[in-house]
């Protein structure tokens, strides 16, 4: 889009097949029914499943400190963790260190869901690339994990700061 066009022309030549948001979207979208189809976890969502595998990673983690493990917001990491607490799949307790936090534990049935379900994996990662040429797929990945601010960006390469984070 040049400085020149004019607004109309701007809607009538605006490509949303060339909108890395929308192209972002559209993969999302692409990566839950995957999720749903080989995972096949019954009314457990990919966010709920990251909620329980960081759970089991690190016993007793806060709400807080599990929330930016998986990068949600402290307000669906709590609620998230109640319906899982509900279903029996996570338990939590009243932090040590502050009693106004809870601290979270997984469950026995909920690590019984993760051994079931995390091999298929593969799988799922394997569909998700299948699109991708072979030699393309470790630097897709490698680019999601940028963009997500995962990893640092390579030496001499321009560095941004993610205005959605704090420094």
């Amino acid at each position: 889009m040049s400085k020149s066009q004019e607004p109309g022309e701007i809607l009538r030549d605006f490509d949303l097949t060339e909108s890395v948001a929308h192209l972002l979207r559209r993969a999302h979208g692409r990566a839950e029914h995957l999720f749903v189809e080989v995972m096949q976890t019954p009314g457990l969502t990919p966010r709920q499943t990251a909620l329980l595998v960081a759970s089991y990673q690190v016993p007793g983690a806060t709400i807080a400190d599990l929330a930016d493990r998986i990068d949600l917001d402290r307000n669906t990491t709590a609620e998230m963790t109640a319906r899982l607490v509900e279903r029996e799949l996570l338990r939590r307790e009243p932090s040590p260190s502050d009693r106004r936090a809870w601290s979270v534990f997984i469950a026995p049935a909920g690590e019984a869901i993760l051994r079931e379900v995390l091999p298929r994996n593969e799988e799922l990662m394997q569909r998700l690339l299948e699109p991708l040429p072979p030699e393309y797929r470790p630097l897709f990945v490698k680019s999601l994990r940028l963009v997500a601010g995962l990893e640092p960006a390579e030496p001499g390469s321009a560095e941004r700061e993610d205005p959605g984070r704090s420094a």
